[in-house]
């Protein structure tokens, strides 16, 4: 959603960013030999053999200029040091409501003309030279330019991206405080004994989301349906017991997103020890989110605690240290501890360590670590531990000699739980690490 607050700190911070993303522009073109970029919104991509349309979704670097995400067919000039130009598409006719005008803080910054086709916004952008660039999906309207989504030019933007602005930080603080609302009431409504497709609409509706509004797919997961990480259905009717709830779900505003994860337990001892020792060892990782902070051996630092909770719960013969040397925790925690956070879910350029496109790739024994990076003031990350009985694991390490140090009598009795994971957002200081979930989780329960 399109932050709706005009007050004098949204503009004041909305200047230092654009003022920061000018300078980041010139850098990266001048390491290209370019002089100016087109950003392209997107198009709505309508459906193969169908007249319907999918759920449209932005350029990225369209939205880190200007909170729109609604805009489809429009199209960004930039010329570093120049004010820079908004050609809004505005087609004329009755099957949809178009865009609403261009309001608010950031329009005073803009050269705004509105094009009535495709066709108008191309001419309204002018003649093309070698020196523009094109960033944006490729498409019939690119095909005249000379460069388009540059390498050189992306790796430079993608690169400094992760170097948050006040204001790119306020907006995902922003849409924490509205994924919070939703996360307190899907957790009365688990409580209640709703079903996965009723706890989805109840976050969607406490949080004032709908579905194409929502930074990723809701991930709601009730009792064995946790251990499936991205977990995709909503079943209608709600498990005749239901053990344990998993929420992965966040928000997003003027295009920046929050990443949200809780898991509960209905009255269930056994998993409830289990999260409250994860929970203690996913705060631990977030207070070791610090500038200079390597976020691979934090990764590994995780896995060294979660051996220590198997043998805490008994779930493991071997020592903790043997779990770990031996990567029996790769089969209970399989996905990266977290990574990068802003106009992406997964924002880019998490494996980047140079604004000259080297990357840092992630260690073999953890292949899907999002984020490789040295932190940094500035860095916005995701914290997401998690600990999961996934079949398919579990029998590939059973019939493996590392097969014996595990206690399957007590893995089968967690089954039925499927997993759990907590995740909160963290900004990355100069001092200690701030976590931007919390307080507002905290915030929203005391509502």
């Amino acid at each position: 959603m399109t932050e709706k607050n005009s007050q004098p700190e949204w503009a004041e911070l909305y200047v230092q960013h654009l003022a920061e993303w000018d300078e980041r522009l010139s850098a990266a073109l001048a390491a290209a030999r370019l002089d100016s970029v087109i950003v392209f919104s997107g198009a709505q991509k309508t459906r193969f053999r169908d007249d319907l349309t999918y759920a449209y979704a932005v350029e990225p670097y369209f939205k880190a200029w200007l909170p729109l995400a609604d805009h489809p067919g429009s199209a960004l000039k930039l010329i570093p040091g120049e004010r820079p130009i908004l050609i809004d598409l505005r087609e004329q006719g009755f099957w949809h409501e178009p865009p609403q005008n261009a309001a608010g803080y950031w329009v005073e910054h803009f050269d705004i003309r509105q094009a009535a086709s495709a066709a108008a916004v191309m001419k309204e952008l002018g003649s093309v030279s070698s020196g523009v660039a094109v960033i944006g999906e490729p498409a019939r309207h690119t095909a005249s330019f000379s460069s388009v989504n540059d390498q050189t030019l992306l790796d430079h933007l993608d690169y400094f991206r992760a170097y948050k602005t006040p204001y790119e930080i306020r907006c995902i603080e922003r849409a924490n405080a509205i994924a919070a609302v939703g996360h307190v009431a899907a957790q009365r409504a688990f409580r209640d004994g709703a079903s996965e497709f009723h706890l989805h609409q109840t976050y969607c509706t406490a949080s004032e989301q709908t579905e194409a509004e929502l930074p990723y797919p809701n991930i709601v997961a009730l009792n064995e349906h946790a251990s499936i990480l991205h977990y995709q259905n909503l079943q209608r009717e709600a498990p005749s017991k239901a053990r344990s709830f998993l929420l992965d779900a966040g928000a997003q505003v003027n295009g920046y997103a929050s990443d949200i994860t809780r898991t509960l337990a209905q009255g269930e001892v056994r998993f409830q020890s289990l999260i409250d020792s994860m929970e203690i060892m996913q705060q631990s990782l977030c207070d070791q989110a610090l500038n200079g902070t390597d976020f691979i051996e934090l990764n590994d630092t995780t896995h060294r605690l979660l051996a220590g909770v198997l043998k805490e719960h008994g779930l493991i013969r071997c020592s903790d240290e043997e779990a770990y040397t031996n990567g029996i925790t790769r089969t209970f925690l399989p996905h990266g501890l977290g990574h990068l956070l802003g106009l992406q879910v997964h924002d880019i350029g998490g494996h980047l360590v140079t604004s000259e496109g080297d990357q840092r790739r992630p260690p073999n024994d953890h292949p899907m670590l999002r984020l490789t990076r040295v932190l940094e003031p500035g860095f916005v990350i995701t914290i997401e531990p998690g600990i999961y009985f996934i079949p398919s694991l579990l029998d590939k390490l059973k019939q493996l000699p590392l097969g014996r140090s595990v206690n399957w009598d007590k893995i089968a009795a967690l089954v039925p739980y499927g997993g759990l994971r907590i995740e909160d957002d963290v900004l990355v200081t100069d001092a200690a690490a701030r976590n931007l979930s919390r307080p507002a989780l905290r915030s929203a329960a005391e509502l």
